[in-house]
Order: structure tokens, then sequence, then C-alpha cells
């Protein structure tokens, strides 16, 4: 069984523009070569076997989940001033969920499976047409089976 996280993703508006976000500041990491992406909070979550059992990283953007991405790694690195900090890194390919109302939060809280909205499909970056869709109004057209 697995645990996954929430998090606000801040100054970002949609989930192309988080991808694009992303892509530029994608590192190559694993013997793969692989590029990853990463995200830095100050607290290291204490269920990280959980996580990474296969948890993801749930994204809430304008006060929905909106997407999410499965996370790969997470490390406690100390920073220039040597305080601790943690590096989480994710799988670059993005799936948009059922957008599902969340209220404003600050940082990372934990989101049991049960609670995980349902995926709809991956990201694709060249079609923007779901970015500004209201999310109330996305939850009862997928509950309706037309999204």
């Amino acid at each position: 069984m697995h645990v996954n996280l929430i998090r606000p993703c801040v100054g970002i508006s949609s989930p192309t523009m988080l991808f694009e976000h992303q892509e530029s500041n994608r590192t190559i990491t694993g013997k793969d070569g692989q590029k990853l992406t990463y995200f830095t909070t100050r607290n290291t979550p204490k269920r990280s076997a959980e996580i990474l059992n296969g948890g993801s990283i749930y994204w809430i953007i304008k006060g929905a989940i909106v997407m999410r991405q499965t996370i790969l790694n997470i490390e406690t690195l100390p920073d220039e001033a040597g305080r601790n900090h943690c590096k989480i890194s994710t799988c670059p390919d993005i799936m948009l969920t059922v957008p599902e109302p969340r209220r404003a939060m600050q940082g990372w809280r934990y989101l049991e499976t049960s609670q995980t909205p349902p995926d709809m499909h991956p990201l694709d970056p060249d079609d923007t047409s779901q970015d500004d869709i209201d999310p109330k109004m996305a939850k009862e057209l997928a509950a309706l089976g037309l999204l």
C-alpha cells in the first residue's frame, strides 16, 4: 500500500504551464540518462518508504487538484547554510485527474489513496483546451462520462 502527497502549485496557472516550467528545469539523473523533474521542501516526509512504494504528488492549481506525477525518489540534502531540505524527484509525465476542489494550504500534506481523484488521461502539452476548465464542471462532466 502506498501514500501520496498533495501540494499547491504556486505561481502556476495550468497543467501546461507546469509542464513547460518543469521541462526547462529538468536535470539528467540516473544510470539510464533519464531527465527528471524535482522540487524541494523544507521537511522530509516521515512516510517516505510508503510514498516510494508507488505514490504520487497531486498538484493543486486554482483551488482544485487537477494533475499528478509519480514520485521516484526522496532525498534529504543540506543547503549552502548547512540546513537540511528535501529533494523529491518525479517522473516528467503528468497525468490529468478529475478536478477535485481543495482549500488553500501551505507546504505539502499526505493524501491517502482512498482520497485521490481518478485519473483522466496523460497531459498533452500541445493541447491547452482543458487548461481553463472549471473544476466543478469538469467533475460533473467526468461523472457523466463526458470528460
